[in-house]
């Protein structure tokens, strides 16, 4: 899995975790999650990227689209997304983030999903003596 991850490039491992986090999303979603700016482009990055770094590293592919299909964790029929595929859905630790840090180029790129429990938070991005901090109150959601 982490030579798959290492593979990725930026907006692919965003729409990775996004994937990862939430089970199943529409086009749109994992747009805004990767910041590209059209659904062909995620179509593209699926299909041209993800699938066949998967393929190489894991022996398949890791997402598919499905019309129709029931969410096992909720019980709803959710029309048209893109889902994870079972086998390589898996969630941390109770009560844990998935933190994930890599480089691409000039940028370091850092991807915390605090499982929905920041949704309106306004993160605190401080940085001191070359140590960057990165806070989150999510003190309302206890």
């Amino acid at each position: 899995m982490k030579q798959f991850l290492a593979a990725l490039d930026c907006r692919s491992r965003a729409i990775w975790w996004h994937l990862c986090s939430h089970g199943h999303a529409k086009l749109s979603d994992l747009a805004r999650a990767a910041g590209l700016d059209s659904d062909m482009e995620v179509i593209l990055c699926l299909r041209q990227v993800i699938n066949p770094v998967a393929t190489n590293f894991l022996g398949e592919p890791v997402v598919e689209f499905a019309s129709c299909r029931v969410d096992q964790a909720t019980g709803e029929k959710i029309n048209y997304h893109w889902w994870l595929k079972p086998a390589f859905l898996s969630k941390p630790a109770k009560g844990q983030p998935l933190v994930d840090v890599f480089e691409t180029g000039n940028e370091l790129v850092v991807i915390v999903d605090l499982n929905d429990r920041a949704d309106s938070c306004q993160p605190e991005v401080t940085c001191r003596n070359g140590i960057v901090m990165i806070r989150f109150d999510h003190s309302n959601d206890r």
